[in-house]
């Protein structure tokens, strides 16, 4: 008797383990199935905005009014409007009358881009990003340079980077194996101190910034941080391009890298905070090297040419382009190695500096007008 009741009290155990099981696969297969409803609720994205004309790339000159050509495809849905954001600012466009112009005249040279959105009631259904460059509307005023003094520069230093600060030059040099950092009182010459760098870095461009020295490097993707007074290494950074030229504003770091884009950097981090691409009337200007801030303005040498640029570093627009032909020594004209390079500023007594990659001189100079 007690066996059959145990073996009736074990069936009833049984059956209850298997109503269980039965109620969990439903409460599953029911949540299963409210996913998949939510998921026809979510609105379909499709392609339906083409733009005509003008075409992505295309260059443009700051100021230009241009005729955008929007259309739009063949759809089963419904488009109710359009907007257009350009230079922070958005434009709701009728379906029926998609005519639209892009005034440009507040945007900074080198690539912008407007943004056109297809919305259905208020689910946003397709995007298209229109990219266009843009060349200043101004026309670089025309210097050239006229010696002030002449001081004898070290013809093995392989000039990268340059700056003046209290009564001294600071220079640092390339290539690989000659990589330096140099202290050197520039009415004589002479070299009150250096560091060399490990022959694995191809030394560039310099600049101080309050009490340390932050030196690039071209390929390595490395720059140094140094204590001002000592040289002692503080620390190491990174970036993602090559290193070319370097200076500050006082703020923020100032870099270019060979290219026509000049990257604004965190001083402490070295993280990229903004940038702007250097155009004069008639497109980029490429290859800009080393570099240096003076009141609002950016002075960089044109690499393997004779020449320096000045850009407004709110807008990328180049200002002046400034003839350096007459200070080049004899035998570096058409040099491709040993170029103009190298721009320092002492604010004080209001004196420019201009050297070249081992070229026997550093040349206080002033910028005239042409």
């Amino acid at each position: 008797m007690e066996i059959a009741k145990s073996a009736i009290y074990n069936f009833f155990l049984f059956l209850l383990f298997l109503l269980q099981i039965s109620c969990s696969h439903q409460k599953k297969t029911d949540v299963k199935q409210d996913t998949n409803v939510k998921s026809e609720n979510v609105t379909k994205r499709v392609s339906v905005i083409e733009i005509g004309s003008p075409k992505s790339g295309e260059m443009f000159t700051i100021g230009d009014n241009i005729e955008v050509k929007i259309g739009l495809k063949e759809s089963d849905v419904k488009i109710d409007s359009l907007i257009v954001e350009s230079n922070g600012s958005k434009t709701v466009i009728n379906p029926d009358n998609l005519d639209y112009t892009w005034e440009t005249k507040d945007l900074y040279t080198g690539a912008n881009q407007i943004k056109v959105f297809a919305y259905s009631g208020s689910n946003k259904i397709d995007s298209y990003y229109l990219k266009l460059r843009f060349k200043s509307d101004i026309k670089p005023e025309q210097y050239e340079c006229k010696i002030i003094n002449t001081y004898p520069h070290d013809k093995n230093a392989y000039t990268q980077g340059l700056f003046y600060d209290n009564g001294v030059m600071y220079e640092g040099t390339g290539p690989r194996g000659e990589s330096s950092l140099r202290k050197v009182r520039f009415e004589t010459g002479e070299l009150i101190s250096i560091l060399s760098l490990d022959a694995k870095y191809f030394g560039e461009g310099i600049t101080a910034f309050k009490d340390k020295i932050i030196q690039l490097t071209w390929t390595s993707r490395t720059g140094f941080v140094y204590d001002k007074k000592s040289f002692k290494l503080i620390t190491t950074l990174q970036y993602p391009t090559q290193g070319w030229g370097i200076t500050t504003d006082g703020e923020k770091l100032i870099m270019s890298d060979g290219t026509q884009t000049i990257h604004f950097l965190d001083p402490e981090y070295f993280n990229e905070i903004g940038k702007i691409e250097v155009y004069d009337h008639e497109g980029p200007v490429r290859n800009l090297n080393e570099l240096e801030y003076i009141d609002g303005i950016v002075y960089a040498n044109v690499y393997q040419t004779e020449y320096i640029v000045a850009f407004d570093l709110t807008n990328g627009k180049v200002l002046k382009r400034i003839d350096c032909r007459k200070i080049v020594p004899n035998g570096f004209h058409g040099e491709r190695d040993n170029v103009l390079n190298g721009i320092a500023y002492d604010k004080k007594n209001d004196r420019y500096f201009l050297t070249g990659k081992r070229w026997p001189s550093l040349f206080e100079v002033k910028f005239v007008k042409k």
